[in-house]
């Protein structure tokens, strides 16, 4: 019930900004620090949120997708015609495990597309696994503030500002701690937030749904 009422009340104040955003992408900078949930949380946003037609991309080899699949009743992708690769669920289409490129390809058929990738996957050609992802409007990390996986968090970082600039990004993490925001902001200059998370995505708080619209605003 607070959801809806609150996405009454965002309907009629639409955020400018976010609306100008065709494409949002994630970049997980290890396992187990929420991207695919944060991607889900901002596809609902858009789609049950501002009424946009939405679909969340994983690139490369990621079976989130399937679990949500085999526990759900889901239907066909209903706007991109001929889709074997997706489905749709709660307004939002989904496809996983696609390859380089394919996101171009949907493009046209929606108002926003949400490309994500997990770089815990990505042993190998850093700058071909990010290239979709680093094309896109908006960009977001993602990582992990856990002693055990923070440092593996800022070596993908190092290894990425070789390629790419991350300079500017936001950076959003679950397992938020002040101190070692503030250390990657000062190493990366970067923007560091605690990622807003709710146990299901497709029903969130009014609280959660105003930190995502500072994700991408």
């Amino acid at each position: 019930m607070l959801f809806m009422n609150f996405l009454k009340r965002v309907r009629g104040n639409r955020d400018t900004t976010a609306l100008n955003y065709k494409t949002v992408g994630l970049i997980g900078l290890c396992n187990g620090a929420g991207t695919t949930q944060l991607g889900i949380m901002l596809a609902n946003y858009f789609s049950n949120g501002l009424h946009l037609r939405t679909a969340v991309v994983s690139v490369g080899e990621d079976d989130a997708f399937d679990r949500i699949r085999e526990e759900v009743q889901t239907t066909r992708v209903r706007t991109y015609d001929g889709s074997r690769r997706g489905f749709s669920y709660k307004g939002i289409d989904f496809f996983g495990s696609v390859r380089d490129g394919f996101v171009h390809v949907i493009t046209p058929y929606y108002d926003v597309v949400i490309v994500e990738v997990n770089l815990a996957n990505m042993k190998d050609r850093l700058a071909e696994s990010l290239r979709d992802v680093m094309s896109c409007e908006c960009r977001i990390l993602v990582g992990s503030m856990v002693p055990w996986k923070y440092g593996e968090c800022i070596k993908r970082l190092q290894r990425i500002n070789r390629i790419y600039s991350v300079r500017y990004m936001p950076i959003v993490s679950v397992t938020w701690q002040e101190r070692l925001a503030k250390c990657m902001e000062r190493e990366f200059d970067v923007r560091a937030y605690q990622a807003p998370m709710e146990p299901d995505p497709f029903r969130m708080k009014g609280s959660a749904i105003e930190k995502l619209k500072q994700l991408v605003t």
